[in-house]
């Protein structure tokens, strides 16, 4: 691993000690049987707390999901289109040992059949740059094209900077890094524009790429979807697509919203921010504890919709 600090030291100290679970548990196990009274229920008390946290550092984080979600966009195309995106993001691979395997998430991606595979970024979370071919070479197996963007912990935000190290890695994995580009998508089935904005924490988005008007519906990919408070008019997207929340990662209910301020469907899930729609992903990874509890990782299924301009009697 490379760039840890103290912080990610005692980080990683409460990764490896919530080992001492196996030992301990037994022994609260024990109190209870031989125990009476505020003894016995004070040990019962202890377990259940430890086996929550248990639960939250060896059990969730293995549990992956697909959901899937229908989204039926506001604007028109020349014709009627349907398209299947899947979206993962926030993989933070690296200090955290307990992280979703990339291997398994790329099966699933590719048992999607997806017509495209979306990433919002933040591949890593203090990876050794020589352990990227490795760590990514899974995603070779998923069929569908995949766009990505870089995430704030990918650019140093914080710990170090590695964009360039994984500008080159992972377009081996087949996976298409597109920064602050915009191209056209387009099969039998639909058309879409996908515009790419860098992350906002980063402070280089290229925003004026939304002032064109659209060819086509417009996606937009971005790693932050906070990105929609620089949207101003003129700004035109019809869907954005996000991850960084992680859903609260650690999801107590009115603790979690109160704390970090992103709660609902801001956290995970789709949203209408005036005339665009907002999907938030929830991720895969972990940063800051080794945790998630009651938002296990997830890989999204996106089936996209848009009518025809002839149909609703509109003009594009």
């Amino acid at each position: 691993m490379t760039g840890l600090g103290v912080f990610e030291y005692v980080k990683l100290a409460i990764f490896f000690a919530s080992w001492l679970y196996v030992p301990v548990a037994p022994v609260c196990v024990w109190l209870i049987v031989k125990r009476k009274g505020a003894f016995r229920a004070g040990a019962a008390l202890f377990l259940l707390c430890i086996s929550c946290l248990a639960y939250a550092r060896f059990v969730e984080p293995r549990i992956l999901l697909t959901a899937e979600h229908e989204i039926t966009l506001k604007r028109c195309g020349a014709s009627s289109g349907a398209a299947r995106v899947a979206v993962f993001s926030d993989t933070h691979n690296g200090l955290f040992g307990n992280a979703m395997p990339i291997d398994r998430i790329a099966r699933r991606v590719d048992a999607a059949n997806a017509d495209f595979v979306l990433i919002p970024g933040d591949f890593i979370y203090f990876l050794d740059p020589e352990k990227y071919p490795e760590t990514y070479a899974a995603l070779e197996i998923i069929r569908a094209p995949m766009f990505a963007v870089l995430g704030n912990h990918d650019l140093g935000l914080p710990g170090p900077d590695f964009r360039v190290a994984l500008s080159k890695a992972l377009p081996h994995a087949g996976v298409r890094l597109i920064d602050d580009q915009a191209l056209r998508l387009s099969n039998s089935k639909f058309t879409i524009e996908l515009v790419a904005l860098s992350d906002q924490w980063d402070h280089r988005q290229k925003l004026s790429l939304l002032m064109a008007p659209p060819s086509a519906p417009r996606l937009v990919l971005t790693h932050n979807p906070a990105t929609m408070k620089d949207f101003r008019p003129g700004r035109t997207a019809d869907l954005l697509v996000g991850g960084h929340t992680h859903g609260g990662q650690i999801q107590l209910p009115f603790l979690t919203c109160a704390m970090t301020g992103v709660c609902g469907d801001a956290a995970y899930g789709l949203r209408s921010v005036g005339d665009v729609e907002v999907f938030t992903t929830s991720g895969t990874g972990m940063v800051g504890l080794p945790m998630r509890f009651r938002v296990p990782p997830r890989i999204d299924i996106l089936n996209i919709h848009y009518p025809s301009c002839a149909e609703t009697g509109n003009s594009f």
